[in-house]
């Protein structure tokens, strides 16, 4: 009787599902579907979706939960290998978009104080959905391969020569079609790190590097705006996202586009992103391959950084936290670093949830969390006394990642920002157990042993012979 007591009161709850419970979790199937870019499961949950939307069945809440597992979310929909997924309420959502322009109103004011007393309303609000993303991506779990510095180094180099064409067309200045600016930069900043192993195992490459890299600066100094900061493409007709973004801009005359490029500053806060991955690589390359007019770019890009307000995008900010910080590194101008400590305290660490990710359901995806930690990261290098306050949010900022490693397997590319992590604490072994299995993951999706892809980014890449 008890059995037959426990069917039945499962069935009772398999039913209970509501029409908004099954829509909600049919939105965050079909948006993890798409980001693993399979067509197939897409399908399913739109067919799921259609059939639900004429009746919901008696066994919706089965047929949801064997769909759910096939997309990799657990049964029930709101988590990944046991890691929570958003979930709000209607009232979490109507007052965090209230609060959301507060936030953005004491973000201008400049004033830590107000900045904080906004993200602490925020953080009451949202309770423990506060730091949840509102989606992840499948871990992977790399089978351990690992390289000698000289056969990483050459893997570098074979990736990047498969690419064929529009390398060549890099290196004559010549900039892709439809291109954000960042890839230039990420290129950039792949040759700056991997020149010094390229002059040692391999030397005859060199002059192909140098010709890659000035190829690559001469199309950021050259897009680069009399004000500093990189533009972004004109992708209208081309991406849906983007290009939806760019007629609002246009339709609120905030923004103006000329040869193909938005050559105003994204109001939102948003050029601080491509602007400081490029800032950042110009100096990094600039003083790696002796060029003083790339890191006068660069710097020109850090002196724009300087008059931005922050905003109430998180990982914005952190960008331009980096490239001040690489610009005090370069030229230790005090100036620099006061800005970068300002991005800080108002732009950065007041949005700190208590499981170490950024409250807002976007900030704590992985890949912004990654951002933010690779800024705060790049802050400790360059400060002094400063180094305690940064390590009280990088700290629980580090674990949030490793916990989600060890659940979930590799689930970013983040290797430079692991190493860089590993030398400012070393003492952290789950740390050293990262870096190991992010640069195995890495060689995996660029090598099966025999053929050779750049199937990771470059700048990824190109550090895999610093791990030992």
């Amino acid at each position: 009787m008890r059995g037959l007591f426990l069917f039945f009161t499962l069935a009772s709850v398999a039913q209970a599902i509501t029409p908004s419970d099954a829509e909600a979790r049919l939105k965050m199937a079909h948006q993890i579907a798409r980001e693993r870019n399979d067509r197939s499961l897409v399908s399913q949950v739109e067919r799921l979706g259609r059939k639900f939307k004429e009746e919901l069945p008696s066994d919706a809440e089965t047929q949801l939960s064997e769909l759910e597992v096939k997309v990799g979310i657990d049964a029930g929909g709101w988590s990944m290998a046991g890691q929570p997924l958003f979930r709000p309420t209607p009232e979490m959502m109507e007052k965090s978009k209230a609060l959301g322009q507060q936030l953005q109103a004491a973000m201008a004011s400049d004033d830590a104080t107000k900045v904080k007393a906004v993200t602490q309303e925020m953080l009451a609000v949202l309770g423990n959905q506060a730091g949840v993303p509102d989606g992840r991506r499948m871990g992977k779990k790399p089978q351990g391969m690992q390289l000698s510095e000289a056969t990483a180094t050459k893997l570098f180099l074979d990736a990047i020569k498969s690419l064929g064409s529009p390398i060549k067309q890099l290196m004559e200045g010549t900039p892709l079609p439809d291109q954000m600016v960042r890839l230039y930069g990420y290129l950039l900043n792949a040759c700056a790190d991997i020149q010094p192993f390229v002059a040692k195992h391999q030397p005859a490459d060199i002059p192909d590097l140098q010709k890659l890299a000035a190829g690559c600066a001469k199309i950021l100094i050259t897009l680069q705006q009399p004000t500093g900061h990189l533009p972004f493409p004109d992708l209208r007709g081309k991406n849906i996202r983007f290009g939806d973004m760019i007629n609002r801009q246009l339709d609120a005359g905030t923004v103006e586009v000329k040869d193909g490029w938005l050559i105003t500053p994204d109001p939102d806060g948003g050029s601080q992103f491509d602007t400081g991955v490029c800032g950042v690589a110009l100096i990094k390359a600039g003083a790696v391959f002796q060029n003083e007019s790339w890191i006068a770019a660069g710097l020109k890009a850090a002196e724009w950084a300087l008059t931005q307000k922050c905003c109430a995008n998180f990982n914005y900010n952190a960008f331009s936290m980096s490239l001040l910080a690489e610009a005090y590194r370069q030229n230790q101008e005090e100036r620099f670093l006061k800005g970068a400590l300002h991005k800080f305290r108002v732009g950065v660490a007041p949005g700190q949830a208590p499981n170490g990710r950024w409250m807002d359901a976007h900030n704590a995806r992985t890949v912004y969390h990654i951002i933010i930690l690779r800024a705060l990261g790049d802050l400790a290098t360059v400060v002094k006394e400063e180094r305690t306050e940064i390590d009280a949010v990088a700290k629980p900022a580090i674990k949030a990642l490793l916990d989600e490693f060890d659940a979930m397997g590799i689930t970013v590319e983040a290797l430079p920002e692991m190493l860089a992590i590993s030398t400012l604490y070393p003492e952290d072994a789950r740390i050293k157990t990262a870096v190991s299995a992010m640069a195995s993951s890495i060689i995996e999706k660029c090598t099966d042993g025999k053929n050779v892809k750049m199937g990771s980014q470059p700048n990824q890449l190109a550090v895999v012979p610093l791990v030992k």
